[in-house]
Order: structure tokens, then sequence, then C-alpha cells
């Protein structure tokens, strides 16, 4: 009963605000533009090549308005869309008589995620920014899964908690000063049009359908990687990728080394990522110089270490003691680096910053928060979280 109230709560919010239209209401420029941001994502970023969707069947759980499938069918997957949302339904259906490749070989379904039974019928299941919004999201991801044939691609991608803090820490404030959805709306114009900025530049929304996505919305929560890779051990899937990365970058096993790395068997790996998530405000090329510095110190000393060796031979002589130096002034180098430093500094301020939101959310006037948040330096700045993550699981 409540997996149903909670679907006719999200619905009805769904319904007064349709869920964000990228493309399809633009020009076809708008459309290629965003074929070719999916191509690389899939491509470069997950390292699932577009070649792979070809002649597959795909099944789309809470598909929306289609415009999150539409690429997948052009690049040869035949589609099957669910979609609890009539007005979305409709939407979906315009959209792929527009820009699909073959139209009559896609199904059209308005109906729950929960209702759905198909069951090991589909190459590819595919469901991204969905699972938040639904009651159970634990058996939502054993129906994706439990659709999946053996050797097929789970694609799964929603918020992440830890990435979705601020965001959350935003639902506070304008539930703080609003009961209605219009007032809703009016706070959040208020409090965090800077947010609201950035998100239109980087998709041409409306204002008030990235509201309700993001704040209005009855129902938003979001797992922890920890979580998602539970769901993964559970239904049996091993891990293929995902972005952003959750495995640290100084792992190396080689291809013979046994038993080989094991994500599902070492979860906490992810909580560092999970860490920086939290108090993203910038893109990667402004921060990873701050974590990074005096690495070029300690590299010039390693260069020279291994370069000492590097093609010896026979004949050659090694200056043992040269070597010895060397290597002391390398780990003398290495012990300055500290690569969570810009973390731990930025965190510090994010903590206080957060220490006098909570305490202003009690005065009476929205515009005393305004004025507060406006002289923040991490809380509410840029990006504001990395809030979404995908995964791709095999079956």
């Amino acid at each position: 009963m409540k997996i149903k109230q909670t679907q006719e709560a999200v619905l009805k919010a769904f319904r007064e605000e349709i869920p964000s239209i990228y493309f399809s209401d633009k020009t076809p420029e708008e459309f290629n533009q965003y074929k070719v941001n999916m191509h690389f994502f899939y491509r470069d970023l997950m390292k699932f090549p577009t070649e792979i969707f070809q002649g597959k069947k795909l099944l789309d759980f809470g598909a929306g308005t289609g415009e999150n499938t539409i690429y997948l069918e052009n690049w040869g997957a035949e589609c099957t869309l669910v979609e609890m949302n009539p007005d979305a339904h409709e939407i979906q259906k315009e959209v792929f008589k527009k820009y699909s490749i073959n139209f009559e070989k896609n199904t059209f379904i308005n109906d729950s995620i929960y209702n759905f039974e198909q069951e090991g019928a589909f190459d590819i299941v595919h469901s991204r920014g969905v699972f938040a919004h639904t009651n159970d999201p634990d058996l939502a991801f054993k129906k994706l899964s439990n659709n999946l044939k053996e050797n097929g691609y789970l694609i799964y991608g929603d918020g992440n908690k830890s990435g979705n803090f601020q965001n959350m820490l935003q639902r506070i404030a304008i539930f703080n000063y609003a009961q209605d959805w219009d007032k809703m709306v009016d706070v959040a114009e208020i409090l965090f049009k800077e947010d609201l900025d950035r998100s239109q530049k980087f998709i041409n929304r409306t204002r008030r359908s990235i509201i309700f996505d993001k704040w209005v919305v009855p129902r938003l929560t979001n797992p922890s990687v920890k979580e998602v890779l539970k769901w993964f051990k559970d239904n049996n899937l091993k891990f293929y990728n995902c972005y952003p990365n959750i495995i640290p970058n100084f792992i190396g096993d080689s291809l013979h080394h046994r038993p080989l790395l094991n994500i599902l068997e070492m979860e906490n790996l992810t909580l560092i990522p999970e860490a920086f998530w939290l108090i993203q405000n910038k893109m990667d090329n402004d921060v990873l110089p701050n974590s990074y510095i005096g690495v070029e110190d300690f590299g010039d000393s390693l260069n020279k270490m291994t370069s000492l060796v590097d093609d010896i031979n026979l004949n050659d002589e090694l200056n043992l003691d040269e070597m010895i130096n060397i290597s002391e002034t390398y780990v003398s180098k290495l012990s300055n680096i500290d690569l969570l430093n810009d973390l731990k500094t930025r965190t510090k301020t994010f903590h206080d910053e957060l220490v006098s939101f909570v305490s202003c959310l009690q005065s009476k006037d929205v515009n005393d928060l305004k004025q507060l948040i406006s002289s923040f330096k991490q809380l509410f700045r840029g990006s504001q979280g990395n809030r979404h993550i995908d995964f791709i699981g095999y079956k």
C-alpha cells in the first residue's frame, strides 16, 4: 500500500511539472549535441562502446519523456519503455516518432515498474534517475535485474547519498519557509538562484522543472555506493564499471594476479570518493592541482632512481651509494605529499558553514538565510556536490 501511495504522490508532482525535457521541444542541433555528449559518456567515461547496443533488446524502467532512451535506439537497440506518468508516456512516443531509426520496433508501456513482468527477456536493462523517487528501491533494483538475460548488462544511474547531501539541505531550507508548491518555487529562487542559473547553463530546462526535480518532488532518497554494491551482490551481478570512478587510482594488479580485485568485497574503498563528492563545488581541472601539490618534486627523484637501473646490462657498473641517496630523497619528498590535505581543509570550512546554516534556519525571515548563504565559500557553492553516479553491471 505504501508503494502505491508514494507512486501517486510522485506522479502528482510530476504531472504538475513534467520531468525535465532536454531537447524535444528545441532544435535538431540540440538533439545532435546531446547524442554527441552521450556517445562520449558511454564510450570514453563508462568504457562501454555504443556498438554493444546494436541488435539488442533493451528495457528502460522509468523512461520519462524518452530523451534518455532515444539515443540508445539510434545506436541499434530495440527499446521497451516503461513509464507510469501518462503525460511523459505520450511525449516519449512523439520523441521516438521524430528521432527513432525504426519506430515500429519499439514498445511503449504506461505502467509502474513494480507491475511489469518479462523476466529474463532483455539483453540490456536501463534505469537512470528513477529509483530515488520510489518507495522501495531495493525491490525496484531486483525487478530490474530479474528482467535481464544471462550475459546481459544492467545500466543503473541515480543520486548518491553523499553527493546529494547539499541538495537535501536545500530541501530542508525550502520546506522550512514554504508549504505549497508555488511558494517552494519562490523560496528556491530567493535562496538558490546561483544553483538554478548553473543548472540551466549546462542543460537548457525550465527553472520550474529543475525546482520540481530537485526539491519539490515528495520522494527523493539516494543510496550510498556501498548500498548499490550490495544490490549487485544480492542480485548476482558483477561490477563492470561506473562513473565517476569509485576505485582508487593506485591499484595495480596484473592480469595474472589471483584473486583479482572484486570491488563488491571491498566496499569501504568507496568512502573516500564519496567524501569528495560531498563537498564538490569546482571542476576537476581546478581541484586536482591542489591535491597534488609537491608531486613534481618527488617525481623527479622517482624518475632518477628508476632510470638508474633501466636497461642495465651485464658489464654496466651501478653506483650503489648514488641509488641509496636518490632513494632517500624520494622517500623524503614523498612523505611531504598528502593527497587528502585539500579535502580536509575544504571540509573544515564546509562544517563551519553547515553549523551556521542550521542555526540560521530558526530565523523567520528567509532573507536572513539568503544573506548568510551569500557569505559561504564551500557550502552551496558551484556544483554543490556530485549528485549523480552511473553503474554498469554484468549478469
